[in-house]
């Protein structure tokens, strides 16, 4: 194997830059021709790039959201014999010219007349327009060389060669509408290139895969257990910007590729969309503690301190899908219990005081000495709570749009989610929590409307809130503890249920993130940049 630079490509004519937003093959993975490496974003797209020839990713040299000019290297790859398909214009070793790369093969076998067809750029795309011709017939063009120029309904691209040829008849000219999958040109190209770019005896059907096979090689990614994961660029820059896992997802485009509604609707609707649990440690698991039966989710593995989420009022542990997939994926264990009179554990609780009371029995049955508590809004106080009663439990708090820092709270959002009977209720209740709203899928939005109007939050509802505000007072306790815990406190500016300017009463040792664009729910309007947060805390890793 030869080691060479993987050096930023020129996706269009007029590109001097690209921004990397994503690796797809990470070092030490092998690659084939025209498997997808990276995601590159320009000033007018966001494309993946695919492997112009075989080889194997040894270093990344820069980092995601890196921007770097064309032509500058960005990775250390190993090819195998054969031409330097990583060389450019320019470079000291120059890749062979098309002509002489078309002609080396000419007198050989390996030659084949065949069509190109016209590839799908995009999930949506069924055809495209010819904005221009870059090669004339008889010219030759090596591999990676763009080819013409197509126009969707979304976007402009040059279509590069997958290996060198020459260009025999142009079928379609400048400008005219062909569908994905139909014959645009007549080439010379090795014959291992006619699986890419179809036979005349073809039939339209294999014309069509094989024709989209080429966006799938554009298109598609490794997933962990070695099957292809097929999502479109924009969905997986989504899903990185949220801290969603893919893999978690379940694709509803063509082939089961996974689009930007179907990350959207999970980030808003975590129930929605979930791919099968993998093993135990997806599934919702049970313990019988003294007060009932408490459900929680845990990863089971992971370094560090382990990380406990705390759900808020009304909510459950599906609330946390995206911010619990990014620590996973980051390392951590992750703990997520149904808390007292919520989801599936079946202990009923009316005081907010003792929504924490079972999670000392809870993280001993699970053999779990020392937490780092990430808690949201009335979860939030029962952290609070966990860490006055059992403080050797409790390491780090992180505070999310807590209760019980002020008097003013959203008082009919409380009162409706307790008591709330009609799906419609439900909804209109659900987007006052987030600045992205959130519509859940009809069977989800049915189903928690059926739990809620089972009333078990009624009387919890009342001793959280009346007519005079919140009942519950966590400014007190947190005053004595941050003597002696790292706490932080994470607010939304567009929160409409407790209004986020209080956080100016917290003692001066409580650090406080304000997040912009966020509402009462920045877990889900801001996943990032919450993940992030969590994860630079100092809690023992």
């Amino acid at each position: 194997m030869n080691q060479r630079f993987l050096k930023m490509p020129r996706l269009g004519e007029t590109m001097e830059e690209g921004k990397i937003v994503g690796w797809l093959v990470k070092p030490g993975e092998a690659f084939s021709r025209g498997d997808p490496i990276l995601e590159i974003e320009t000033d007018k797209t966001i494309a993946e790039f695919p492997a112009l020839g075989d080889g194997r990713l040894q270093e990344i040299l820069v980092g995601l959201d890196e921007t770097i000019e064309v032509g500058q290297p960005i990775a250390s790859i190993e090819i195998g014999a054969g031409p330097d398909w990583t060389a450019q214009e320019g470079d000291d070793e120059p890749a062979l010219p098309a002509a002489a790369t078309a002609a080396s093969t000419a007198d050989g076998d390996d030659l084949a007349e065949t069509d190109l067809l016209m590839p799908r750029l995009g999930e949506t795309m069924e055809e495209g327009r010819i904005a221009k011709w870059l090669k004339a017939e008889g010219e030759s063009f090596a591999r990676g060389e763009a080819i013409l120029e197509i126009e969707t309904d979304k976007t402009i691209a040059e279509f590069p060669a997958l290996a060198g040829g020459k260009l025999l008849t142009i079928l379609k000219g400048e400008d005219e509408t062909v569908a994905v999958g139909a014959p645009i040109a007549r080439i010379l190209a090795p014959s291992e290139a006619g699986a890419e770019t179809s036979t005349v005896e073809a039939s339209p059907a294999q014309a069509r895969d094989q024709a989209a096979s080429l966006a799938t090689h554009a298109n598609a990614a490794s997933s962990g257990n070695g099957a292809r994961l097929r999502a479109t660029p924009l969905a997986r820059r989504l899903a990185r910007a949220r801290g969603l896992d893919l893999t978690a997802l379940k694709g509803t485009g063509r082939r089961g590729r996974i689009e930007k509604h179907d990350v959207l609707s999970f980030a808003q609707d975590p129930t929605r969309g979930l791919q099968p649990a993998t093993g135990p440690a997806e599934q919702v698991s049970s313990v019988a503690l003294r007060r009932g039966r408490m459900a929680y989710l845990d990863s089971g593995a992971g370094e560090g301190v382990p990380l406990l989420l705390l759900h808020g009022f009304a909510g459950d542990r599906t609330t946390w899908a995206a911010i619990a997939s990014g620590l996973k994926r980051a390392g951590r264990r992750v703990i997520i219990p149904d808390l007292p009179a919520h989801g599936l554990t079946d202990i009923e609780e009316t005081e907010p005081q003792g929504l924490g009371s079972d999670l000392p029995e809870l993280l001993k049955s699970l053999d779990v000495d020392r937490v780092s508590v990430v808690a949201h809004s009335l979860g939030a106080f029962a952290a609070v709570m966990l860490a006055q009663a059992a403080p050797a439990k409790v390491r780090a708090l992180t505070l999310i749009a807590p209760a019980g820092l002020g008097r003013e709270i959203d008082t009919g959002f409380i009162a409706g989610m307790a008591d709330a009977q009609h799906p419609g209720e439900v909804s209109h209740l659900l987007r006052r929590l987030s600045v992205q709203g959130a519509d859940l899928s009809e069977p989800a939005l049915a189903s928690l409307t059926k739990a809620l109007s089972a009333g078990r939050l009624k009387r919890l509802a009342d001793n959280l809130a009346g007519p005079l505000g919140q009942r519950i007072d966590a400014l007190s306790p947190l005053h004595k503890l941050s003597a002696t815990l790292p706490i932080r406190v994470l607010v939304g500016l567009e929160d409409r249920i407790i209004p986020w300017s209080q956080v100016q009463a917290l003692p001066p040792r409580i650090a406080v993130h304000l997040l912009a664009r966020s509402g009462h729910m920045p877990q889900w309007d801001q996943a990032k940049e919450v993940l992030e947060i969590i994860l630079a805390q100092g809690d023992g890793r």
